[in-house]
């Protein structure tokens, strides 16, 4: 499970270093190695291990082709998918230079974890993102928690093992 905010730049090679906790949360035996990054939602990066990424494509699999959205999401999602093989030995990923421009990243950079994947921000970006979002907070759990919570099917919920 990926969690934190972690502020990093990028230097001028499109090299990305990704913090030491969230490299360490990845058992590469059960995850995979590397990474598969694409664009995501509201103007960011989304990196999921190679194991997530087939949950993700599955899901995104059972849309119908003969939904028009379904068609345009898959496209332009995936379109912008890109395998990355692994961290050189300073822990950085390379950022290609079109995945910058959709997500429009500088050179201050902002990495969250959210749960089973990665997110890259420009910082500015992440700084909008919360202060439109932060008064909110309580009014969107609120709104979500009493919406339930959905069965689980593929993922099986364990406790932690101490």
């Amino acid at each position: 499970m990926f969690t934190g905010e972690y502020h990093h730049t990028i230097d001028d090679k499109n090299r990305l270093a990704i913090p030491a906790l969230l490299r360490d949360a990845i058992n590469a035996k059960v995850d995979g190695k590397g990474f598969f990054i694409t664009r995501g939602l509201d103007t960011c990066l989304f990196m999921y291990t190679p194991k997530e990424w087939q949950s993700v494509v599955f899901r995104i699999e059972q849309l119908s082709f003969t939904n028009k959205k379904a068609r345009q999401f898959q496209r332009l999602f995936f379109s912008k998918a890109q395998k990355i093989p692994d961290c050189d030995q300073q822990g950085r990923i390379l950022i290609p230079q079109y995945l910058k421009d959709v997500a429009r990243i500088q050179k201050n950079v902002v990495i969250v974890g959210v749960s089973s994947r990665i997110e890259i921000w420009d910082e500015n970006t992440w700084k909008d993102f919360e202060s439109q979002h932060n008064k909110g907070f309580e009014e969107i759990a609120e709104d979500l928690f009493q919406l339930g919570f959905p069965t689980a099917d593929a993922r099986q919920i364990q406790s932690p093992t101490l």
